[in-house]
């Protein structure tokens, strides 16, 4: 199992458990909401990378920052 399948089913039991303790803790309803924390943690990540796509492709870089320093039609303007 790799990595990015680990971190999905945690993420995954993680709602379980909390779509259980919050209906109380049901007897025998663990599968009911681990489908339920699967459907949820799918629409996240779906909508998450429909939020990257809409962003895509990033704006143009300051003309000016800590890491790339000026741009280079402000060094020509000095």
């Amino acid at each position: 199992m790799s990595e990015n399948d680990q971190d999905l089913t945690e993420r995954v039991r993680q709602r379980a458990f909390d779509l259980w303790e919050e209906a109380g803790e049901p007897a025998e309803r663990s599968e009911y909401f681990w489908h339920l924390a699967e459907r949820q943690v799918h629409e996240q990540l779906k909508d998450y990378d429909k939020t990257l796509a809409d962003t895509f492709p990033a704006s143009d870089p300051p003309a000016n920052s800590g890491i790339t320093g000026p741009h280079e039609d402000a060094k020509r303007e000095k």
